[in-house]
């Protein structure tokens, strides 16, 4: 796997590729993180796609720029991820969104009919309703205030239903979270909160999977329902004791229904 970055229309953006082993390219999947999650999350399913270029995109780079705020939502994050492939010329690829990668995602897809082919939605919803207000008066204290690990260690933990065997790669994605623009974080997710994508889903044509697992508490059946209704060509499935962010937690299940999903 190569550490790369790229100066696009949509600003300098960093990304991990792995290109295919044996050479020839079954196709190009663009991997988006979750917020409080890293581009470290999709190892795993990088690992299980050794026939395709995969790219796993760090977003939280985009919080490294001087005149970041221009990217501080899901639709600057998608007019990136948009520049990224126009200057690498792909014109065809997958892309795979969790939680804000996710919406990102359906923003990506919704502008870009067409050159996204396939779409798989994990953990994530076409606008942020039910949350609960503990959940959401502690992420406004956190925005406002330091920069604090325990908070962060316990954002990355409530992405999972399990946490990895080894610590420390969990240390590794807390280390991820606490090395991003902490108010770059917090702009784009005081964005998304006031974000609908409802009217834009109609407008992507992309085969979509929608991916959530059972134990998910930050996006229910009411999120899936809402994405299957406005994706035309779109279908749900549940992990079974999956969390929010099933490519860690669920590995194996998650990895399974990609490939048959590409396989399609």
């Amino acid at each position: 796997m190569t550490n790369e970055s790229i100066e696009t229309a949509g600003g300098k953006l960093e990304f991990h590729r792995r290109r295919p082993v044996a050479g020839q390219s079954a196709g190009t999947v663009i991997l988006l993180h979750p917020w409080f999650g890293c581009w470290q999350f999709w190892n795993r399913t990088i690992d299980a796609l050794p026939e395709f270029d995969t790219i796993s995109v760090d977003l939280y780079s985009l919080g490294d720029r001087t005149d970041w705020r221009e990217f501080a939502g899901p639709d600057g994050l998608a007019t990136a991820v948009g520049g990224l492939l126009d200057a690498s010329h792909i014109d065809r690829c997958c892309v795979i969104g969790n939680s804000m990668g996710g919406i990102a995602a359906q923003a990506l897809a919704a502008s870009h009919t067409g050159r996204v082919e396939k779409l798989i939605l994990v953990g994530t919803g076409a606008r942020i309703f039910g949350v609960k207000h503990d959940w959401r008066k502690a992420m406004d204290d956190w925005i406002a205030g330091p920069p604090d690990r325990e908070f962060a260690a316990r954002m990355v933990g409530a992405l999972l239903a399990r946490r990895p065997d080894d610590p420390r790669e969990f240390e590794l994605f807390v280390d991820m979270v606490m090395n991003a623009n902490k108010d770059f974080m917090g702009t784009v997710l005081t964005t998304a909160f006031q974000l609908d994508l409802r009217p834009r889903l109609p407008s992507i044509t992309a085969s979509t999977l929608v991916i959530r697992g059972e134990h998910d508490a930050s996006r229910t059946p009411a999120h899936v329902k809402e994405l299957l209704a406005g994706i035309r060509k779109s279908r749900a499935v549940e992990i079974p004791g999956g969390g929010h962010s099933v490519q860690v937690d669920s590995p194996q299940a998650f990895t399974r229904l990609v490939r048959d999903f590409l396989a399609e």
